[in-house]
C-alpha cells in the first residue's frame, strides 16, 4: 500500500509540474533577458581625465570630488536634459507589458476579437413583436422612431394611433397612447434631444408635436404653401425641417418657431429628402432620377446630376459618417455613392445593389456605416441587410421559412443593438444585433 500510495504521489506532483509550471516555463522563455538586465553592470561611454582635477574644495556643501562630480551631473540633467546616447533602452519594458498582455490566462494565448462586423454571419436573435397583428389597430405602421437617448421606440401607423413601447425587456411594454382622428400618419421623427417627436400627415394641413415629457401632444398649422405633406425630415442639429407637397417645392421649416425659412424649387416632383451629416447640405431626390444638393447657408443649389441608370426616383439616404449616398429607385437599384465624388461632372456609383426587383421603399443605415437596409412594400419578404463596405448581403437574414409578409421599413437602434421592421399586417418584429452591446 506504501508504494501504491508513493506511486499516486509522484503522479500527482508530474501532473501539479505540468500544469502549473507551464505557464512560467513559457515566462522563462519569453523572458530571457530579465536576470541579465538585472545584472546589468553600467561603464562611462568615455572617461575625461580633467574630472579627476576637479577639486571638491570650491563647493563647502559636498564633502568629495564624488559627490561634487554626481552633483554637477545632477545639475548639467537638469538644465539641459539626459542625452539622447545616456539614456537607457526601454525596449525589454515594453516587451514585459506585452508579453503580460500574452499571457492573461495560463499557458494559453490570449486571442483578440475583430473589430468589425463580421460580414458572412449576421449574429440575429427574434425578439417579442413591438406591435402584433391587431394590436393598437394601427393599419399599416408607416414609421418605427427608436428613442435617442431611453430603451423606447414609438410606432405610429395610416389609423392615426401613435404607441410609445419601451425596449429591450422580457415583454415591450406598451408606456402611452393616443389616437389623432381622421389622421393618415406617414412621417414621425424624434428631436435631437429626445424631448419631442414631430408627426405629418398626408391629409391634414397640420403637423402633431408629441411632448414625451409632459405625455402630452399639441397641432400646429403648417405655413399656408404646404398644403398636404408626403414626407419630413428633420436635421441632425435640430434646426430644420424639410417638408414637401410632393409636387416641385421643397419647404425648409424652423424647428423651434415652425416658421417657413426658404422655398426650394425643382424641376420635377420631388419623392425624398435627406440632409446632410453636418446639416450643411439637402439631398432632393426627384421622380426623374434627378439628385439636386443643395447650400444651407446661401439656400442655392451645389450640384445637380442624374442617378444613374434610375428611371423612376423612390428613396435616399445618407450614412451617418457623410461618406456614403444611397438611392433607391423603382426598378429595385440601389446606387451608393460617395459624397466627396459628387463634384465631378457625371458622378458614378461606387457601388450597385440590384438584390431586388421591385420599387425601392424605405433605405437605412446604422450608426456605425457597417449595415444598410434595403426594403420593397412591393413583395413579401422584399428585405436586404447589406454589410459594408464589403457590399455582401447577409444570406441568413431574413429566414426563408419564416413569412415576414410585405416589409416597408426598416430602423436601428441609436448604438445599432436593435432592429426593427415593419409590414403591411401592422405588425412590428423587433431583433437584437449580439455583435452591437448596447441600445
Amino acid at each position: 500500500m506504501k508504494r501504491k500510495s508513493s506511486t499516486l504521489q509522484e503522479d500527482e506532483e508530474r501532473v501539479s509540474q505540468l500544469l502549473f509550471n507551464k505557464s512560467q516555463k513559457l515566462v522563462d522563455s519569453l523572458n530571457p533577458k530579465l536576470e541579465e538586465e538585472q545584472e546589468l553592470n553600467l561603464t562611462p561611454a568615455w572617461v575625461d581625465e580633467d574630472d579627476e582635477n576637479i577639486s571638491a574644495k570650491s563647493d563647502v556643501n559636498t564633502k568629495s570630488a564624488i559627490l561634487y562630480k554626481e552633483k554637477l551631473k545632477q545639475k548639467y540633467e537638469n538644465l539641459m536634459g539626459t542625452p539622447s546616447w545616456a539614456k537607457l533602452n526601454d525596449k525589454s519594458k515594453e516587451e514585459d507589458d506585452n508579453e503580460d498582455e500574452i499571457l492573461r490566462t495560463v499557458g494559453h494565448l490570449h486571442k483578440k476579437k475583430s473589430k468589425s462586423l463580421p460580414k458572412s454571419v449576421l449574429n440575429i436573435k427574434p425578439l417579442p413583436k413591438l406591435v402584433a397583428a391587431g394590436n393598437c389597430k394601427p393599419g399599416v405602421v408607416a414609421c418605427v422612431e427608436f428613442h435617442p437617448t431611453i430603451s423606447a421606440a414609438v410606432v405610429a401607423g395610416h389609423t392615426g394611433v401613435v404607441s410609445l413601447f419601451s425596449v429591450g425587456g422580457k415583454e415591450n411594454t406598451q408606456l402611452h397612447r393616443f389616437r389623432l382622428k381622421q389622421w393618415k400618419i406617414n412621417a414621425l421623427q424624434f428631436t435631437p434631444d429626445g424631448s419631442e417627436a414631430m408627426i405629418t400627415s398626408s391629409t391634414n394641413h397640420a403637423f402633431c408635436v408629441y411632448n414625451l415629457v409632459k405625455a402630452e401632444h399639441k397641432l400646429f398649422q403648417l405655413p399656408q404653401v404646404v398644403k398636404h405633406p408626403m414626407f419630413l425630415k428633420i436635421s441632425s442639429d435640430g434646426k430644420f425641417m424639410a417638408t414637401s407637397d410632393g409636387y416641385y417645392e421643397v419647404y425648409l421649416l424652423s424647428t423651434a418657431s415652425k416658421e417657413l425659412l426658404r422655398t426650394l424649387k425643382h424641376n420635377s416632383r420631388v419623392v425624398s429628402v435627406i440632409f446632410s451629416h453636418d446639416c450643411t447640405q439637402l439631398y432632393c431626390y426627384s421622380r426623374e432620377g434627378e439628385i439636386t444638393v443643395w447650400d444651407l447657408s446661401t439656400y442655392r443649389p451645389l450640384k445637380k446630376f442624374q442617378d444613374e441608370g434610375c428611371v423612376t426616383g423612390s428613396c435616399l439616404t445618407t450614412s451617418p459618417c457623410g461618406k456614403l449616398l444611397a438611392a433607391g429607385s423603382g426598378e429595385g437599384i440601389v446606387n451608393i455613392y460617395q459624397t466627396e465624388n459628387l463634384t465631378v461632372t457625371e458622378p458614378t456609383p461606387l457601388k450597385v445593389i440590384s438584390n431586388l426587383s421591385t420599387r425601392i421603399s424605405n433605405l437605412k443605415f446604422n450608426a456605425t456605416t457597417e449595415i444598410l437596409s434595403v426594403t420593397s412594400g412591393y413583395c413579401s419578404n422584399a428585405v436586404k441587410l447589406v454589410h459594408i463596405p464589403s457590399y455582401h448581403v447577409y444570406s441568413n437574414f431574413p429566414n426563408p421559412k419564416f413569412d415576414l409578409h410585405r416589409v416597408n421599413l426598416v430602423n436601428f437602434s441609436p448604438n445599432s443593438g436593435y432592429m426593427a421592421l415593419s409590414n403591411n399586417m401592422g405588425s412590428v418584429y423587433l431583433y437584437r444585433l449580439k455583435y452591437y452591446k448596447n441600445y
